[in-house]
């Protein structure tokens, strides 16, 4: 894995990288160097030097500014080094891109980093959510192959829905053709399902659904082999899942926010006495209840974590 520095005035580069691992976990492999309000090019130079002689192998340096000291010392320094290149310009997108693409060139980096760049608003009058067709009265011909099959490569148990980790690294990782966000709030809410299509990565179908509807939709069969992400909010969804006659092997805990009485389980999670209930319900159910948060976190026991 090639070498990344994060270079910039000020604190700008730490506070990306800050970010990155927020979405994606620690990345070693990423490297800062500041300008900073006191120092000069000269201080800087300086200190970008000794890091990248302390690094082995390719690097990319990212600069947060064309024309700027920072990327101005990088190039006099690295202009004709083959082993070094340099991108301005620094954006989260972009530093997301460069650190989960190891192989992605300088000119796909900077055009995954442009396709965030969007008018939001006038996107949301433009995103249509697919329309989810009702099962036939006798759809037995149609999904008898599939039914009871259903293709799940991964359930995840997450409040902000599809965000960062779910778009960006784990339906990629996993190949998802088909993200399904299983919430009856999110179901009945226009908004809200504009915001999950705009979310979601263009080139996966995305289907939001009550939960009965989905426990109904995805056992019939009728999303054939297609390989389905389901997403839940909160364990109660989860668990409403399963009454209702929907089949889960396991379930990966993602991001559970502080709520007044609750108590941490992990960094990211945190939970009530009441939810732990419902987890022992669902972990009662033979259930594999995981937290991970990307995928190359180590798999933690959920339930071994909530109960010690």
């Amino acid at each position: 894995m090639q070498n990344i520095i994060l270079i910039s005035h000020g604190s700008m580069a730490e506070g990306v990288k800050a970010s990155l691992e927020m979405i994606v976990g620690k990345q070693d492999h990423v490297h800062v160097v500041a300008l900073t309000p006191d120092g000069d090019n000269r201080q800087f130079e300086e200190e970008l030097l000794k890091k990248m002689k302390a690094l082995n192998g390719s690097s990319l340096i990212i600069a947060d500014l064309l024309g700027g000291t920072p990327c101005n010392v990088a190039l006099s320094n690295y202009l004709e080094s083959e082993n070094v290149e340099i991108i301005a310009g620094m954006s989260l997108p972009l530093v997301i891109e460069a650190t989960l693409n190891s192989t992605a060139t300088v000119k796909e980096l900077i055009q995954a980093a442009t396709t965030g760049i969007v008018d939001v608003k006038q996107k949301m009058k433009q995103t249509e959510i697919e329309k989810e067709p009702s099962l036939p009265m006798d759809n037995s011909q149609l999904y008898e192959a599939y039914k009871g099959k259903e293709n799940i490569v991964n359930v995840r148990m997450d409040e902000r829905l599809i965000h960062g980790q779910v778009a960006g690294i784990w339906a990629p990782s996993l190949h998802t053709q088909r993200i399904i966000v299983i919430n009856d709030e999110a179901a009945a809410d226009t908004l809200q399902k504009s915001s999950l299509r705009m979310a979601a990565p263009t080139s996966m179908r995305l289907s939001v659904l009550p939960v009965e509807s989905a426990a109904k939709n995805i056992r019939s069969g009728k999303y054939g082999k297609q390989r389905l992400f389901l997403v839940f909010k909160n364990p109660t969804d989860v668990l409403r899942y399963l009454k209702a006659g929907g089949k889960l092997t396991h379930v990966n805990v993602g991001n559970m926010s502080y709520k007044e009485g609750s108590k941490d389980i992990t960094k990211s999670i945190k939970v009530l006495d009441e939810e732990i209930d419902v987890f022992e319900s669902i972990a009662a159910m033979d259930i594999n209840v995981t937290a991970q948060l990307v995928p190359n976190d180590p798999v933690i026991d959920f339930m071994d974590k909530l109960r010690n």
